[in-house]
């Protein structure tokens, strides 16, 4: 064989595997916007990478995003929103980015709550992942999504998809079987805005918060009062702050009532990994544990008032 002939069979040779590697590319590149939603798509997508815009402990609702997200979304193979109104700020990062692929609404299917914003008028509650029903939702659409992107892959997200809804499903039972054993009327919580509505839909509980259900609101003197009014009624033991918010107004509410200001929960972002939220499901089970602290304790002081 000549020379230059043997170096053009090589050529093809080489070009040939080359094309064959740059055919099927080693993961998907895929941004989500918040922390919880970031935890969703990667029990389902495991080794494909993924990106969350707004990280552990920061605030969706008042982030203002930078040149390096305008870079992050730029380069997606995915996007994944929560949608419902969560993230203002979405759409218009998006359109400076140029990203032209498919931007996901990971609540697609959800009966949202309505709610009356004073600016706005009938709006959704955002908070949907609070309701492990509606999660069931978010893994459903995530999966399908997975499969459309990376159908060769399907049979893996499958079976990521059905351990998922398994371990969702264990949680959930467990969150309705403990709330059953606390009396109604006890079932009252105070948190630091207005983000348990789903959670207190599914399980049965009442939130009541100074705040609505985005952390820029402002809560008036005339809600400040009932809900002080509220918390020595239903002797309340209990009030908690959460990772994304001011503590300063709880504290203010502590102050005024005596109410104990009790361990952090999670409502709009997971933690960091050495804190107790750091997956959506240890999320749940830290927050329910900490609810069922606080209305056994208001039980214990009722007991406490009708032996006195």
């Amino acid at each position: 064989m000549s020379l230059p002939k043997y170096f053009l069979i090589l050529l093809s040779f080489l070009v040939f595997n080359v094309q064959g590697i740059d055919a099927k590319p080693a993961s998907l590149k895929i941004v989500t916007t918040f922390s919880i939603l970031g935890d969703l798509v990667r029990e389902i997508g495991k080794d494909k990478v993924v990106i969350s815009i707004v990280g552990p402990n920061s605030d969706t609702h008042t982030y203002q995003p930078t040149p390096k997200d305008v870079r992050e979304i730029s380069k997606a193979d995915l996007v994944f929103i929560n949608g419902l109104g969560f993230e203002g700020w979405i759409h218009r990062l998006i359109e400076s980015s140029g990203y032209k692929g498919e931007i996901l609404e990971a609540t697609k299917g959800v009966k949202p709550i309505m709610i009356n914003d004073p600016g706005e008028g009938e709006v959704p509650d955002p908070h949907a992942w609070n309701d492990i029903e509606n999660v069931k939702i978010y893994v459903r659409n995530i999966y399908e999504a997975l499969c459309s992107m990376d159908p060769e892959e399907k049979e893996f997200y499958r079976k990521n998809y059905e351990d998922y809804l398994n371990k969702l499903q264990e949680i959930d039972d467990f969150i309705v079987s403990e709330i059953k054993k606390i009396p109604e009327k006890r079932r009252v919580i105070i948190t630091a805005h207005d983000a348990f509505g789903y959670y207190g839909k599914r399980y049965g509980l009442r939130f009541l918060a100074p705040v609505g259900t985005s952390t820029a609101d402002e809560p008036s003197p005339k809600a400040m009062a009932s809900l002080i009014d509220t918390i020595k009624k239903n002797q309340i033991k209990i009030i908690f702050t959460e990772n994304i918010t001011n503590k300063k107004l709880i504290k203010q509410i502590s102050e005024e009532t005596g109410i104990e200001i009790g361990e952090e929960i999670f409502s709009d972002a997971l933690s960091e990994e050495d804190q107790p939220g750091p997956t959506y499901l240890k999320m749940m089970r830290h927050n329910t544990d900490q609810f069922l602290k606080s209305m056994h304790l208001s039980l214990e002081k009722e007991k406490s008032s009708e032996e006195s």
